[in-house]
């Protein structure tokens, strides 16, 4: 297992590349039918991830929503504005700058949350969970926690 930075400029091996090709297609198809699976229900996956976001903590700014999305600020306005005329996100004042304006879930986007959540969940049970172990499935989050943690190392 390598998990040292020192290797950075140093070429993947064949089975490297062959192991890196196959999470690529598989975690692109799983997304893929997560997201034909969303879209029937009227909702994207980067919907829902605000969503749950925003249902974590109830009121967000979007710089802060953005990076815990991992989406440009940009990018979460854009799709806020989209959420807040469908009634599932409002807006609402910062008491301090009335220059800064929050984003916070409703109840209506609550309940959107779940429904979506669960649509979601039942594709992941049934294309990741009942398909691998319990050790494998387990190995899988702290392989993408440890992904996850390295992301914010990176220079900007």
């Amino acid at each position: 297992m390598r998990a040292d930075s020192g290797a950075a400029d140093q070429a993947l091996s064949s089975t490297e590349l062959a192991i890196w090709r196959a999470v690529v297609k598989g975690g692109w198809g799983l997304l893929a039918e997560i997201n034909t699976a969303m879209s029937a229900e009227g909702m994207s996956q980067a919907d829902l991830r605000v969503l749950e976001a925003l249902g974590d903590s109830r009121t967000r700014g979007i710089s802060e929503l953005a990076a815990d999305v991992h989406m440009t600020v940009s990018t979460v306005s854009r799709q806020t504005a989209r959420l807040v005329a469908d009634g599932l996100v409002e807006r609402v004042e910062c008491g301090t700058d009335a220059r800064h304006r929050y984003v916070r879930i409703t109840e209506c986007g609550l309940a959107a949350r779940d429904r979506h959540v669960s649509v979601r969940n039942d594709l992941i049970r049934r294309l990741v969970v009942d398909r691998v172990t319990a050790d494998e499935y387990q190995t899988l989050g702290e392989v993408f926690r440890k992904i996850n943690g390295g992301l914010s190392d990176l220079p900007e």
